[in-house]
């Protein structure tokens, strides 16, 4: 029969205690041996929960590696009630009962025990800071990392300079790879209580806070320069734009000022012997020197216009400019018929058409003046 020391029984003891208050440490690697023996007895155990990482903007994941880096692998210490108002005196009186049983339980080596009694007393006197900071403390030499960080913030918040609270935040923030994090709260504790056990702790959290800093300072200086980049590629951009829509622009005023002023690609040679001096062969006693009236009118209407660049249609009016009476025999032209109808419309409002005299286009058949007159008789008397 095997016989087991007090020391392996108050081991084991320690350990049961410690599952009981954290049922997920039964998945840890080195209870591995404990799991298989219990699964074996029958027992069934809970999932393992998924590790809660820091989130990603606290944890420097680009440093050089972190063999003592930490994960969240526990579980947080059960609730503890608050209570309103001071404790009464029976309960400060357990309290501090509890709390120097803990004391001596850690003193002798047996940590399980102290945080059974330090709970024990945070539940008479949930109020303490120094409660709740001495239990972050044993938290943290259990390897309960989520747990003494629990407490920690616990103990601040009731006092925000308890150094035991402030150098256990500090040290899991630390190892958490949270930089900024750690050095504040290293840094507080040394300034309230120095020690010379953190002072290490505080230059290594330094120093990787300031590669930090330098790593964030470079990556925003390059983000600034690519956005200042950018912004110089839009303008460029923008610039480009801006003076292709104006030559765009400067060639349609041109084409349209070309078009009304010159007829450009219009009629062979333009107008006979040019609009300067007069139209060739004008309305005896016109207009010579001047652009005949109406002119104008049909030099803006694009119908016309469009017409007199046409190869078909430009020559017969070049003609008909030059023989007004040729006009008679190209009404019937499917192509140039409606032109001249519509330049006789223009010219005869303006003041006649050129060189037909100032009554406009001789009238389509019949006789030339007025009404028909009756052939003489003979006079048989």
């Amino acid at each position: 029969m095997s016989s087991y020391s007090d020391a392996d029984v108050g081991a084991l003891n320690r350990v049961v205690d410690a599952v009981r208050r954290c049922p997920g440490d039964i998945h840890r690697p080195e209870l591995a041996a404990l799991k298989a023996w219990a699964a074996d007895a029958g027992a069934t155990f809970a999932p393992a929960p998924a590790p809660a990482e820091a989130p990603a903007h606290d944890v420097d994941d680009e440093s050089d590696p972190d063999e003592e880096r930490w994960t969240l692998h526990d579980a947080e210490p059960a609730p503890i009630a608050e209570k309103a108002g001071e404790p009464s005196d029976a309960d400060a009186e357990a309290a501090m009962a509890a709390k120097a049983e803990a004391a001596e339980l850690h003193s002798d080596g047996k940590g399980a025990e102290a945080l059974a009694k330090m709970s024990e007393a945070l539940a008479h006197n949930p109020g303490s800071a120094a409660y709740w900071g001495l239990r972050a403390v044993y938290h943290l030499e259990a390897n309960l990392p989520r747990a003494a960080l629990h407490d920690a913030n616990k103990a601040l918040e009731r006092n925000p300079q308890n150094v035991r609270a402030l150098r256990v935040r500090g040290t899991v923030n630390r190892h958490l790879g949270r930089w900024e994090d750690a050095l504040k709260d290293l840094s507080a504790a040394q300034a309230i209580d120095y020690d010379d056990d953190t002072n290490p702790i505080l230059r290594y959290v330094q120093a990787r806070a300031t590669q930090r800093h330098k790593r964030a300072l470079a990556r925003r200086q390059a983000e600034e320069a690519e956005e200042e980049a950018a912004a110089a590629r839009r303008q460029a951009e923008l610039r480009r734009q801006r003076q292709q829509e104006a030559a765009e622009e400067e060639a349609e005023a041109e084409a349209a000022r070309a078009a009304a002023s010159g007829m450009p690609g219009g009629m062979p040679g333009g107008m006979p012997g040019g609009m300067p001096g007069g139209m060739p062969g004008g309305m005896p006693g016109g207009m010579p020197g001047g652009m005949p009236p109406g002119m104008e009118a049909i030099l803006q209407d694009p119908e016309i216009v469009a017409a007199m660049q046409d190869p078909e249609v430009a020559p017969k009016l070049a003609q008909m400019m030059q023989n007004p009476m040729a006009a008679m025999g190209m009404m019937n032209d499917p192509k140039v018929g409606p032109v001249v109808q519509k330049i006789m419309s223009k010219m005869m409002g303006g003041g006649g058409f050129p060189g037909a005299g100032g009554g406009g286009m001789p009238p389509r058949g019949g006789a030339a003046g007025g009404a028909s007159r009756a052939a003489p008789t003979d006079d048989l008397d």
